[in-house]
């Protein structure tokens, strides 16, 4: 997929955006090396959880499944939007939107997290609707005015689970499985 940068971008938006009013949807995407996520809406919330690639990817080996099939089984939820892309393209959109929290905010560097850059993309959305991007999405996605949907979220809750699991942890994929349903519909529950 040579269209990655486009097709992260716009998955980056969409799940910022959450347009998934059905609560038993998600978004999910995976970004090689870097991370993997699930997002999706309840309520005036977007949540998103973040989970480390490794353990998206260890457990694909192990089952000859591919990384998506893996993070939807977690998930849980049926997929709105999956998109698999190169982690270099998640971390230069999370660059990108921790310049826009710093720049926008009194927040230091050390202080913008994905709630903050979450933020700061809600508060800049009538300014880069007025950007490229704008014309990319709606070329791309014919119908979908993003941006609109995004004004539409009044809470970002963002759950970064990658410090939790580290590289070498050894998961019973079974119990995880049950611990993450349980865990999401808390998620779910918590506003």
């Amino acid at each position: 997929m040579r269209r990655t940068g486009l097709l992260l971008m716009i998955l980056g938006v969409l799940l910022f955006v959450g347009c998934a009013h059905d609560p038993s949807t998600a978004y999910y995407g995976l970004f090689e090396d870097e991370a993997a996520i699930i997002a999706f809406e309840a309520g005036d919330t977007l949540f998103m959880v973040v989970l480390p690639w490794s353990l998206i990817s260890k457990h694909a080996e192990q089952t000859d499944c591919s990384p998506a099939e893996v993070l939807q089984e977690l998930g849980g939820m049926e997929p709105q939007l999956v998109v698999e892309g190169e982690g270099r393209e998640l971390v230069r959109i999370r660059d990108l939107l921790t310049t826009l929290a710093v720049d926008t905010t009194d927040r230091t560097l050390r202080e913008v997290d994905g709630q903050a850059r979450l933020e700061a993309l809600k508060a800049g959305a009538p300014y880069l609707r007025k950007t490229g991007l704008a014309d990319t999405l709606s070329h791309t996605c014919p119908g979908l005015d993003a941006f609109s949907l995004l004004q539409q979220i009044e809470q970002f809750r963002v759950y970064d689970l990658r410090s939790v699991f580290k590289e070498d942890t050894v998961v019973d994929w079974q119990q995880l499985k049950s611990h993450m349903t349980l865990y999401l519909k808390q998620i779910r529950n918590t506003r």
